[in-house]
């Protein structure tokens, strides 16, 4: 899946990393990388790569850590419901869920299978296939700014073009499964600074105080302000 750099969206203004340089390798994230604590994958996807089969991709910027039964902002937290099912699968794979009966959000499943977390996918630096992004987006209407196409949960979901129909599908490398989306590792790191706060739109009888949200602060894709 490796493919030049699109010039788009990669102007000097970006503070990111930005695309990777020509010749550096692109490693495929693995199901182990993700069978480990959520605050710790968390903090490790940023930087990384989305990647997906018809050619976007979009840097990792900010990200949040939802544990299992003892987390109240967990969806889990009752159990393997019909809904969170998805959290108690094989590490990697995806969790999508619509909120808000609005739009969808996109997760990584994390921690040995059967012992629910995830990682919420917050905000990405969009890096190729912008203009399929945009017309996710966009839907028939106006196209979002650049800045906006992976800002937030529900708008980087919608930019990917995810939907309930890829709840549980794998995002590493399982024989047999035709891969939707690919989370890769350039060595080009995060870009800044990384910064623990608060989770943001929980109530505090759900968790609202606990330090599970990370962002690169100097980033300008992030959804929110690196402090909480």
């Amino acid at each position: 899946m490796n493919r030049p750099p699109s010039r788009a969206g990669t102007g000097p203004d970006e503070r990111g990393p930005g695309p990777p340089p020509p010749g550096r390798a692109r490693r495929v994230l693995s199901e182990d990388f993700f069978a480990r604590d959520a605050r710790v994958v968390a903090r490790e996807l940023l930087g990384k790569l989305l990647v997906a089969g018809d050619g976007r991709v979009a840097r990792l910027v900010e990200v949040e850590a939802y544990l299992g039964t003892d987390d109240p902002g967990s969806h889990a937290a009752r159990g393997p419901t019909p809904r969170a099912a998805a959290m108690f699968g094989a590490p990697g794979r995806l969790y999508v869920y619509f909120s808000y009966g609005m739009h969808w959000c996109a997760n990584l499943v994390c921690g040995p299978e059967g012992v629910a977390a995830a990682v919420l996918l917050r905000a990405a630096q969009p890096l190729e296939g912008l203009e399929q992004m945009a017309a996710e987006r966009a839907r028939g209407g106006r196209a979002p700014a650049v800045r906006d196409l992976c800002r937030g949960p529900g708008r980087l979901a919608a930019a990917f073009g995810l939907s309930g129909q890829d709840n549980g599908l794998p995002a590493v490398a399982v024989p047999g499964c035709g891969q939707r989306l690919e989370l890769v590792d350039d060595g080009a790191g995060p870009g800044g600074q990384v910064v623990v706060t608060t989770r943001t739109g929980l109530s505090p009888a759900r968790g609202a105080e606990l330090p599970y949200r990370f962002v690169v602060a100097a980033s300008r894709w992030a959804s929110g302000k690196a402090t909480g």
